[in-house]
């Protein structure tokens, strides 16, 4: 009996056959086309431990530039294409408590706590002391905002990508809410979002390569880096950032450091309007949208993204 004859014979295997090469093709023409896979490779410098994060570390200039990853996700999202401002600076590019590399790290991930794991960090490095710029996607954004409120004696500039900046929890969930069904879900708190990290932290590969399959737009170590973290850590950056209206008053604090909300035009995560309207009250703040890009713009346009960075390292704070 030939292959073909047991194909016709056997529906189910010849439909599931073409179904897995339909999406096999599906995915990898998405793979193909995306701007994110485009342009990314990954970062140089120098891997390593540093107090309670993995972080990466390249350049040696005076002034540091911190870049902060969003929620579930790691520091490989900042990849090659933002190491030249090792040039005039020295990058740390960390994985925050509890996600990526720093995974291990047990105990509270609000924002006091991740401040806490920054400045250990950035202790360990011998860089507790120099002139900072800090940037941030997403999640990263807000904590970019509280950080510098911490420590705006040596703060030269903030920079926010895409920043979720809700004015209370009930905002924070209607909106994300609105996004979509599978943004709602991951947002909540109930049994089966718990259910679903549990499963991931005990299948871990497993995991990771269905986040490979889920999102097709994105360079596989960074969607595979996409499932490291635990419910407790997820959860509790959700609940102590992300919900938290905390980047209100540390605004005050930055009331003369320059700092940019930058977003794209696409992306649905932050509130619209509201970087403009914080603009409006603040001299030394600025709105800034690319007019393509959505909530992966430091991946799609990150040569954009880098300028931004690297105007800031250029300007004085007033």
């Amino acid at each position: 009996m030939t292959r073909t004859s047991v194909l016709r014979g056997n529906p189910v295997l010849g439909s599931g056959t073409f179904g897995l090469v339909a999406a096999g093709s599906w995915w990898a023409l998405r793979h193909q086309r995306s701007q994110a896979v485009a342009r990314w490779a990954p970062g140089g410098g120098r891997q390593r431990r540093a107090g309670p994060l993995h972080v990466r570390v390249l350049g040696s200039g005076e002034p540091v530039v911190l870049l902060l990853h969003g929620l579930a996700g790691a520091g490989n999202g900042f990849g090659a294409a933002y190491d030249n401002l090792a040039e005039a600076a020295t990058v740390v590019v960390p994985d925050l408590l509890g996600f990526g590399g720093s995974m291990d790290v047990t105990g509270p991930t609000d924002a006091r706590a991740h401040i806490a794991a920054l400045d250990a960090a950035l202790t360990a490095l011998g860089l507790q002391d120099r002139p900072t710029i800090v940037a941030g996607h997403s999640m990263g954004g807000i904590l970019s905002i509280r950080w510098a409120a911490a420590h705006s004696h040596r703060v030269k500039a903030v920079l926010t990508f895409g920043a979720p900046l809700y004015r209370n929890r009930a905002e924070a969930d209607a909106h994300i809410g609105a996004i979509g069904p599978m943004e709602a879900l991951l947002a909540g708190d109930g049994p089966l979002p718990r259910a679903a990290c549990a499963w991931m932290c005990r299948h871990r590969s497993t995991a990771a390569w269905l986040a490979v399959a889920y999102r097709p737009d994105l360079p596989v170590p960074v969607a595979r880096s996409g499932v490291k973290h635990t419910w407790d850590t997820y959860s509790g950056a959700m609940e102590g950032l992300i919900r938290d209206d905390g980047w209100l008053p540390a605004l005050d604090a930055l009331d003369r450091i320059p700092l940019t909300l930058a977003a794209g035009a696409c992306d649905p995560v932050p509130v619209a309007g509201r970087a403009a309207e914080l603009a409006r009250a603040r001299p030394a703040l600025r709105s800034v949208v690319h007019p393509q890009a959505d909530h992966e713009l430091p991946l799609t346009h990150p040569g954009w993204c880098r300028q931004l960075i690297s105007e800031a390292l250029t300007t004085e704070p007033r």
